[in-house]
């Protein structure tokens, strides 16, 4: 499976390791791409990017040997916006993220909303950040967990329909909107989640991440076994 390690202005040199790591658990060939200032993060750990993309105003100058696409200042997107266009355009299936939630508050929020548009381009995007796994698709994922940790669920764009198996509150075809149903459910031995349709953002805090990181599959399709019985049910 093709995948990409984008690294994001703000991004940590921590983040990058966690996110390498799991690149190499996901797919045989992973491309780095520097985002802008995410530039000076792969400086700092020694690594050299496949790509820069951004408009270069959090960096100097970009070192000769890398391909670069740069982006008038005055654009009307962001650089990580422009970044998840070129690697869709390269045929990425699953994007890592590194500094997903780092750097100023309005870009923590719209790299939010700009990853959960792109789950309808990509299997999954990836963030394993220095406060938690974070987990954004429209397919779904399998992941072995450790018990009686905390994950959270979240629906960002409008209703989704969702199966979820293997945690203390499970979901059988149920509709979840933007809101707090899905916070702080509670790991089995393994999660198996189903998106019927809509995106879904799965939040794995912190003290699981090594965990939760080390168990994730590639998202698959919907399943074709038998579903859960029961009352569906999701924890306040």
């Amino acid at each position: 499976m093709r995948c990409a390690l984008l690294v994001l202005t703000g991004a940590t040199r921590a983040e990058l390791a966690r996110a390498s790591n799991l690149a190499a658990l996901v797919g045989d060939s992973c491309l780095l791409v520097a985002v802008d200032g995410g530039l000076r993060t792969c400086q700092a750990a020694r690594r050299k990017p496949d790509l820069y993309v951004g408009d270069r105003d959090s960096i100097r100058t970009v070192p000769a040997g890398i391909p670069t696409v740069v982006y008038p200042r005055g654009k009307d997107f962001s650089d990580f916006s422009g970044a998840l266009s070129e690697v869709r355009r390269l045929k990425v299936q699953v994007v890592l993220l590194a500094g997903l939630v780092g750097g100023r508050l309005d870009h923590e929020w719209a790299n939010l909303l700009e990853a959960s548009a792109a789950t309808r381009h990509f299997a999954a995007l990836l963030a394993p950040t220095d406060r938690g796994l974070v987990v954004l698709t429209r397919r779904g994922c399998r992941a072995l967990t450790v018990p009686d940790r905390t994950v959270s669920l979240f629906s960002p764009c409008g209703r989704s329909t969702l199966t979820l198996r293997g945690t203390r509150w499970t979901l059988r075809r149920q509709r979840v909107g933007p809101g707090s149903l899905g916070l702080s459910n509670v790991t089995g031995k393994g999660l198996h989640l189903t998106v019927h349709d809509g995106s879904v953002i799965l939040v794995f805090p912190l003290h699981p991440v090594k965990a939760a990181a080390s168990g994730v599959s590639p998202p698959t399709g919907p399943p074709r076994g038998p579903r859960s019985r029961g009352r569906p049910t999701a924890h306040r």
